[in-house]
């Protein structure tokens, strides 16, 4: 799996490859992964709010930010998006290429990742 981040590097050629990616996910119905359900138990959030936010939301290519291809192939396994929620927090979901959410959360509009480890992903 090749993984990209937008604060890193990301192939020209991909806008392409993610904006069928994401209009393909928007056909679809959401779900949700184990590890998605598993983590949510250790997180002081309403997931009952966040799902029913979520629930009739149009993904847009804009707001990933990570995105990760399968082995040499040009197609994606799964992306990470982040989208609008109130003034001060967005919502950051993980989502594999069946519109499972893999793992969900709340994260401040300020945190401009600061912490982002830049060697765990392709550079050129």
């Amino acid at each position: 799996m090749r993984r990209y981040h937008i604060k890193v590097y990301t192939d020209k050629k991909h806008y392409q490859i993610l904006l069928d990616f994401i209009n393909n996910l928007n056909r679809l119905k959401w779900g949700y992964t184990d590890h998605c359900i598993d983590n949510i138990k250790t997180r002081s959030i309403d997931l009952g709010v966040l799902l029913r936010y979520i629930k009739d939301i149009k993904l847009e290519v804009n707001q990933i930010f990570e995105y990760y291809l399968k082995g040499y192939e040009d197609r994606p396994e799964k992306i990470c998006c982040r989208l609008p929620y109130t003034q001060r927090e967005d919502i950051i979901l993980v989502i594999d290429e069946n519109k499972k959410i893999i793992t969900i959360w709340i994260n401040s509009k300020t945190d401009n990742h600061e912490t982002l480890k830049k060697e765990l992903y392709i550079t050129v």
